[in-house]
């Protein structure tokens, strides 16, 4: 039997080799997070006896830490790939309100509900949107049901749903977390507002 000569060989593994080189890269795994900003000015009245604050609700993909897209308004929704909130957005969302509120001065004491401690008022948050638009419009949108609910009778307080959607120049990552920054923001301060003029 012949043995094939390596130099034969040779044309035929550089033909290989440049078929697997060509392949483009994978993607770098790219992790972000939503930072809310201080408030222009402090709360206008100060709610008495502590205000707990309850990680959201989020159901199904909302709770998960892949970034979210759309390209017909919210009906189909689909993940980014390589591309992750740094911890899930009901914590992560929760986290933030307690920030903002704590700098806009809204009560005495507000705490995250896993300290226990003791509080006349808690707020739960339900994440109807968190996703970059993409398609014939591009942009993000951010929509939060928020609800104060007074803890010894139960008394429900203030139940509003926020919606904030904001354009971008195109359908960058950055961009899109940057709209949703700005959308967090702009419904955070709408809700302390509400709570300053709402019946405790």
């Amino acid at each position: 039997m012949r043995q094939v000569r390596p130099l034969i060989l040779l044309p035929i593994l550089a033909v290989l080799s440049g078929c697997f080189g060509s392949a483009p890269p994978v993607p770098k795994e790219q992790y972000f997070r939503l930072v809310a900003e201080a408030p222009a000015q402090p709360a206008s009245k100060k709610i008495p006896g502590g205000i707990e604050i309850i990680p959201f609700a989020g159901e199904g993909v909302m709770s998960e830490r892949p970034l979210l897209f759309t390209a017909d308004g919210g009906r189909k929704l689909e993940q980014r790939n390589y591309a992750y909130w740094t911890s899930a957005p009901p914590q992560m969302l929760r986290d933030q309100l307690v920030a903002y509120l704590r700098q806009a001065d809204v009560s005495d004491r507000i705490v995250p509900s896993e300290l226990r401690v003791e509080s006349a008022y808690a707020v739960r948050g339900t994440i109807k949107r968190l996703e970059q638009l993409v398609g014939s419009s591009t942009g993000a949108v951010i929509s939060l049901e928020l609800a104060v609910l007074e803890n010894s009778s139960d008394r429900l307080v203030l139940s509003k749903v926020y919606t904030a959607q904001k354009p971008t120049p195109g359908q960058n990552i950055d961009d899109a977390v940057a709209a949703l920054n700005d959308g967090m923001d702009e419904i955070f301060a709408a809700f302390a507002g509400d709570l300053a003029s709402a019946k405790f």
